[in-house]
Order: C-alpha cells, then structure tokens, then sequence
C-alpha cells in the first residue's frame, strides 16, 4: 500500500484513513478519489501513482464502512452518511488547498457517491468530476428474491450480512487485477441488507436527477462493461445538464479498465481533460 497515511473526520466526528499520493514540488490541482463498492483506498494506489506523477495531489479515503473503518462494515444507517462524510472531506481538504483546483473521481460505485453528491452539493468548492463506469446502473448477481427479503430486513435494520453481488471474474481482463482483489485482506464483500437497499435507491436516485449536475463532468464507459449497463449509462450522461460535459465510450474493455491493454487511453483521457480545465 503506497501512498502517506493520514486521517480524515467523517461527518459524525469518526477518524477515518485517508491516503494521500504527492507530487513532487507545487500541485497543479488536487483530486479527491473514491473508492467502490467493498474496497479501500489502498487499491487505488495504481490511480495515486498515476495521478501524483502527472504533478496532481491525489487523496484517497477509506470509505464509512469499509477498509479500515473502525466501527461495522458494510453497512451505513443511511446512504446519506456518505454524502456527509464526503462534504466534510472536502471542506478539509480546501482548508488545506485555498488556492488549487479540486477535482473528484470515482470509479463504479466511487462514481455514484461522487455524482451523487454533485447533485445533492452543487455548492460545493470543486471544479469537475471524473466517473468511470459510474454505478448509476447495475447488474450484480442478486436474484429477486434475495432483492425482496434484502428490503425487508433493510426495513427491520437487521444486522446480518448478505453477499455483495460482485463477481471479480467479471471486472477485468486482467487476471492480476482479479487476483488482487480475490486476494486482498481489506476487501469485505458482505453489506448489511440497510447498506445494499440503501445503495440500490441511490443508484436510481442519481439516474433520475442526472439534470442536476451542472459541474464540469468526464464519464468515462467500459464497452464490455458485465457489472454495469453500458446503454443505460449513456442515458445518464445524456440526461446531465452540465454545458461543460463530455462522454467517452472504450470498445472492448471491462469494467475496471485501468491496468488492462487499453486502459492506458482511459488514463491518458482523464488527464487531457483535467488538463484543459486548469
């Protein structure tokens, strides 16, 4: 795990690990990048090399609920603590960055936190946001049946666990990529059935209220995509009214695209982009 280890306060005053990736000499921007569903903030440790080498202050969060969150994983009271958490993150980082632009990315379920909160924080001090493959669709392995009872229990706030849904087979061509996160100690790919109920409405609440989004935004969409819906993405991005927005769809590759053979244009997009927004 690469990356300075610091700390961060969520919303409710919990101390959570934040990851930070310096460049060498000034920052040109600051990018805050969230990690998805069941992972932390050491696996994008890729993306804060990446990002850090392109002279960008790159700072990534264990998100409430997962790696080395103290308290239950997997699970939130509320979709929204996130959110909460997120504007709390970012008011830090601005305390210590006035003057740079910030940028947020996401990737899969990083991209529905990160949009979600364009919509619900449009005051927020950034200056654009950067989803890939963005879980504002999905098609995760859980019947309907687990779906039905999953409510249920969510409404009972029963605290037991069910599966994610997630299959690693599907997420990249690369088998190291699959390997690592099969592999990985702080991966925990159990959600209370609060969290999943909770993160499936919030799906359907970010696609319904795309035309909230007015920041500047690169969605960026996996061909091949086997955990989201491709067709269903490009609906959304349509549907944001941002006039500074810009869709770009990679032929080919899967969902987590980044270290696959391809995946270097994906990069090379996302800091084009950046760069023109300086």
């Amino acid at each position: 795990m690469s990356g300075d280890e610091e700390n961060y306060s969520g919303h409710d005053g919990t101390i959570m690990l934040l990851r930070v990736w310096k460049p060498a000499g000034t920052p040109r921007a600051v990018v805050l990048g969230i990690h998805g569903l069941g992972s932390h903030s050491g696996l994008l440790s890729f993306l804060g090399e990446k990002f850090s080498s392109k002279g960008f202050m790159f700072y990534a969060p264990d998100m409430r609920g997962f790696g080395t969150f103290p308290g239950r994983k997997g699970h939130v009271e509320r979709y929204s603590e996130h959110m909460d958490d997120i504007h709390s993150l970012v008011g830090q980082l601005r305390e210590g960055h006035p003057d740079e632009k910030m940028f947020l990315f996401g990737h899969s379920m990083g991209g529905l936190h990160v949009a979600n909160y364009a919509i619900n924080h449009p005051e927020a001090p950034i200056n654009g946001i950067i989803i890939p493959c963005p879980s504002v669709s999905e098609r995760l392995e859980v019947s309907k049946a687990t779906r039905a009872v999953g409510s249920l229990l969510s409404k009972l706030n029963v605290k037991t666990y069910i599966s994610n849904g997630l299959n690693y087979d599907l997420i990249s061509k690369n088998p190291d990529i699959v390997r690592r996160n099969r592999e990985d100690p702080l991966r925990f790919d159990k959600v209370t059935p609060r969290y999943a109920i909770e993160g499936i409405k919030a799906s359907k609440a970010a696609f319904a209220s795309a035309s909230r989004i007015r920041v500047p935004v690169l969605v960026q969409q996996s061909g091949d995509d086997m955990i989201l819906i491709p067709e269903k993405n490009k609906e959304f991005f349509d549907n944001i009214s941002s006039k500074d927005k810009t869709w770009i769809l990679y032929p080919g590759l899967y969902h987590e695209p980044f270290e696959e053979s391809g995946g270097e244009e994906v990069l090379a997009d996302i800091f084009s982009w950046i760069e023109k927004r300086l």
